[in-house]
């Protein structure tokens, strides 16, 4: 097979790998970063490598990241180690460092890459196949959130500052409002007015001064490899958001993410219905990992957390909108504001299904 021509060429000889690059090929799937499947030939066999480039406009200071990624991975390791896990090389992301030593590297142009240890015999899911298939990826990020709950300080990076801190994606809606720049509020006035007619739900979170934490942020079963073969959850993925933020972060994210069968961008809104039995698998998966960590007030504020972070989603789509696709990639004109039209929906049906769904959570 033939190989790539430089950048992503000279960055995989950067990198202590075993043996000789034998092959990189493009590595379909990333949203974020560029990436490449890097084997080496060594010995009798290979050896395959994830190689990634990382996007520094998104992530502007990689020393931050590579840092919190280092130090969540490495802890990660320990815990599973001590605990006596199986496929304990399948269960986290493995770093390879470079040739000095580092664990990341940049090019004379300024790119920067990482090298992680390929996972075998692993495939994502971009949605859940059924209520067990949420209950695993719930799950999976209880676990994460456990395994992390006793990381040692300094506390970790905040990668991008104010990432889930919602009263400031409303600000920012706010501002993309008064600004209109594209003239488009005016056909998203009554999104607008949705959104803010729910502005008190903002602040739910930031005024429990719940405990900060070791959290995903961006946690979704897109985020999460499963076991070929068995189907179990294996590893979570995508740690560029790791920082500190709060539990109920997480957790919203998981039911915003799976608690409706309709496509995040779904322009028929009658097919945005949430149902509750994926919640409640959502949350028995969660508390399965989770329950021992939580103090009581997280655990009394997970379903308003699930709400805070679908208005929160809707907000950063509608201002996306407004501004342009600047942020979120289109492939349609008005696919941001059919994304914020479904947040809207289903934070319409959270807020129905509320009161039912937060004695389930308690009984759990």
């Amino acid at each position: 097979m033939a190989l790539t021509a430089d950048p992503a060429l000279e960055a995989a000889h950067a990198f202590a790998t075993p043996g000789t690059l034998a092959a990189l090929e493009p590595f379909p799937g990333g949203h974020i970063h560029a990436a490449h499947l890097a084997t080496y030939r060594h010995g009798g066999g290979t050896a395959r490598f994830l190689l990634q480039q990382l996007n520094t406009r998104v992530f502007p200071d990689p020393e931050r990241v590579m840092d919190n990624i280092e130090r969540v991975t490495a802890h990660l390791t320990r815990a599973l180690a001590r605990a006596r896990v199986r496929d304990l090389d399948r269960r986290t992301l493995t770093l390879v460092h470079t040739r000095q030593g580092a664990s990341w590297h940049r090019d004379g142009d300024g790119r920067v890459w990482r090298l992680y240890q390929f996972i075998e015999g692993a495939v994502a899911r971009p949605a859940p196949r059924d209520a067990e298939d949420a209950a695993a990826a719930a799950r999976a990020f209880g676990e994460f959130q456990r395994l992390l709950a006793d990381v040692p300080d300094p506390p970790l990076h905040p990668t991008i500052p104010d990432f889930h801190f919602t009263p400031a994606r409303l600000a920012a809606l706010e501002g993309a409002v008064d600004a209109d720049l594209l003239g488009r509020a005016a056909g998203a006035r009554a999104d607008i007015e949705a959104v803010f007619a729910t502005h008190g739900l903002a602040h739910a979170l930031v005024d429990a001064h719940l405990p900060v934490r070791v959290t995903h942020n961006d946690a979704k079963i897109s985020n999460l490899l499963f076991d070929a073969e068995t189907g179990a959850g294996l590893c979570v993925v995508d740690l560029d958001t790791v920082m500190p933020g709060l539990a109920g972060y997480d957790f919203g994210d998981l039911v915003r993410s799976m608690a409706t069968r309709a496509a995040e961008d779904e322009p028929d809104l009658s097919r945005v219905r949430l149902e509750p039995a994926l919640v409640q698998a959502i949350a028995r998966g969660y508390l399965r990992e989770a329950r021992e960590f939580l103090s009581s007030p997280e655990r009394a504020l997970l379903v308003t957390a699930a709400r805070v972070i679908v208005l929160e989603q809707a907000a950063r789509f509608l201002a996306d909108h407004l501004e342009g696709d600047l942020y979120y990639r289109i492939a349609r004109p008005g696919q941001n504001l059919d994304r914020a039209r479904t947040q809207i929906r289903l934070l319409a049906e959270l807020d129905t299904h509320a009161a039912a769904l937060e004695r389930e959570v308690a009984r759990l």
